[in-house]
């Protein structure tokens, strides 16, 4: 989590000064006594930021972005600020980059756009430099890829990956073919913001006389056993008619299918394999884990006092126990009015060791950079070997700054809003968001094996057959299909693999 990679940096450096003071004061107590061992204390050279600083002769840094609309959640908000107005994460991107531009000698500038794949291919196509990088959702970005139209980051000079301010795992998750196109880390907090977490009614809990689920995430045993437990007893025939309606009475779930396969990846089991070379195996059947992780679900997922939507309004009404969303969704809950917690998505059991949870593939971002940034005519100038060495270098420069600015005004804004309320639920985001999935089979939706279009067809809809009115008992006629559905796609999703992999490893 980035957040903590901020506290993690500024931790580090407090004990590199509490150990240069330490050694000081041991010098002066032993002076003249030659059998005194002399120790210094590793510096994780992961946090060094060591590149050198250069003169960019002016050059304006051009992003495109997807423009979202209202979606205010998720609107993208981490590249460019025209001003300070006193909201955090504005005022924060506006310092990064006034530090960035006057450093080195650079412009940064944002175009918005609904559809950035689209708006840029025609030129990529011919060859035109016109963007250094483009901002949107990775799933997008591999019609890009699939027509080697984006940098490697692999092959640039300029880029050091294993530095801590770039997500490690999306790396690993999103490189195909050992080549990564897409990279994600300090510089953004939309991952942060599309990965899932667990809300839940504090008020229905206390009132049913059971206590906040916080200890037993804190000891490891939020599991989906005991999420169902408390689901089932805090369902409430509010009208007192007998009847089981949406929007009318309290449910103990509300979660629509595509979180199916949230809560297996919370499991810690990916659809795919991933060898440690970067290979990616689609077996031919359900593997074992998966297979473990869905039947363990099978009465949450299938309760008949679970609403299958995707109504956060629903929720704040008071018509929910749980309700499983984006983490970013915390921006719509805070009016101060409606009093909830957060949670890590529940463990497969006690056994398992720590939570883990997903990135959304409609809504996790990626930076990726043109192969016509090669094309701009100051790269050489600026003492690049091409423009997109140019273009990484910046962008090492951005996340790595990213960590004091953006990163601790992201905390401030989502995680210590809440703790005005809630000082508990600022550690379970940190839970929760610490370990992310990223199965590219999934994310990439490779021959319909993504989270809808997969797992949301095989569970259980619960009964419901609308938005509002009765629910019936929940129907195990869906969730009993995931394997003969993973069976009937599982050659589509090899073949289109495949072909993938074949195009970006093709030399001509």
């Amino acid at each position: 989590m980035k957040t903590m990679k901020a506290l993690a940096l500024m931790l580090a450096v407090l004990m590199l000064v509490s150990t240069v003071l330490a050694g000081c004061s041991k010098a002066e107590d032993n002076k003249g006594d030659d059998n005194v061992v002399k120790t210094e204390e590793k510096v994780d050279e992961s946090t060094v930021y060591d590149a050198k600083i250069h003169d960019l002769g002016g050059h304006e840094f051009w992003f495109l972005v997807r423009d979202v609309g209202s979606f205010q959640h998720l609107t993208v908000n981490e590249i460019y600020s025209e001003e300070m107005n006193g909201e955090k994460i504005n005022d924060a991107v506006f310092k990064r980059n006034s530090l960035l531009q006057e450093t080195y000698n650079c412009e940064i500038r944002e175009e918005r756009v609904k559809n950035p794949v689209n708006s840029v291919k025609e030129q990529l196509l011919a060859g035109e430099y016109v963007y250094d990088y483009i901002y949107c959702p990775t799933t997008s970005l591999r019609t890009l890829s699939a027509q080697n139209l984006l940098v490697d980051f692999q092959g640039l000079d300029t880029v050091n990956l294993e530095k801590s301010w770039w997500d490690h795992n999306a790396i690993t998750g999103l490189s195909i073919g050992n080549k990564a196109f897409y990279v994600t880390g300090a510089g953004s907090t939309l991952d942060e913001r599309a990965s899932w977490i667990m809300f839940f009614n504090k008020d229905v809990l206390i009132k049913s006389g059971i206590d906040l689920p916080y200890d037993l995430v804190k000891e490891g045993k939020w599991t989906i056993d005991k999420m169902y437990e408390i689901m089932t007893t805090t369902v409430e025939d509010l009208d007192g008619n007998g009847i089981m309606e949406i929007g009318k009475d309290r449910f103990g779930y509300i979660g629509q299918p595509e979180n199916n396969w949230f809560h297996v990846a919370a499991c810690n089991v990916k659809l795919s394999d991933v060898s440690s070379t970067g290979d990616i195996d689609i077996p031919p059947t359900v593997n074992k884990d998966v297979l473990n992780a869905w039947a363990a679900l099978k009465p949450l997922l299938t309760s008949e006092f679970r609403d299958v939507g995707d109504s956060g309004k629903r929720f704040r009404s008071g018509f929910g126990t749980f309700f499983s969303c984006l983490s970013g969704a915390i921006l719509n809950m805070n009016d101060g009015a409606f009093n909830f917690g957060v949670l890590p998505m529940p463990k497969l059991n006690e056994e398992q060791k720590e939570y883990w949870t997903s990135a959304d593939g409609v809504w996790t971002y990626s930076y990726a950079i043109p192969v016509t940034t090669d094309n701009a005519s100051d790269a050489e100038e600026n003492g690049f070997s091409s423009g997109s060495n140019q273009a990484g270098y910046f962008l090492e420069a951005m996340f790595y700054h990213s960590l004091n600015t953006l990163n601790v005004a992201f905390n401030e804004q989502v995680l210590k809003y809440q703790s005005i309320k809630d000082a508990e639920s600022v550690e379970m985001m940190e839970i929760a968001l610490k370990n992310k999935i990223y199965d590219p089979v999934v994310l990439f939706d490779f021959g319909k094996m993504g989270a809808g279009s997969l797992f949301g067809a095989a569970g259980s809809n619960g009964g419901q057959t609308a938005g509002q009115g009765p629910l019936s008992k929940g129907s195990d006629v869906n969730y009993d299909t995931l394997v003969s559905l993973y069976e009937s796609r599982v050659t589509a999703a090899r073949k289109a693999l495949n072909n993938y992999i074949n195009y970006i490893t093709n030399e001509d």
